[in-house]
């Protein structure tokens, strides 16, 4: 059973900087490694954290206007899904 939940996307919150900063983008994905890995390659310097869905719901910087595509994740369930 527990390798069920293992396969099962996550949603990840990554925090944007420069003129977007306090502006959230929304992921699914099965690992963080996915999400960094697809950052590093196509967002440059352009994002700062990564943080998972409890993480982000439970800081205080939390407000779901931040988020651009609350409704329309980017999905990334593995490399194949950029390239």
């Amino acid at each position: 059973m527990n390798m069920i939940k293992d396969y099962q996307p996550n949603s990840y919150y990554v925090s944007l900087v420069n003129s977007l900063f306090g502006y959230y983008l929304k992921f699914n994905a099965y690992s963080e490694e996915i999400v960094r890995e697809h950052l590093l390659e196509y967002y440059g310097k352009l994002w700062c954290s990564i943080y998972s869905e409890q993480e982000f719901k439970s800081s205080r910087y939390y407000t779901p206007d931040k988020v651009i595509n609350e409704d329309a994740p980017i999905k990334l369930y593995n490399r194949y899904d950029w390239e």
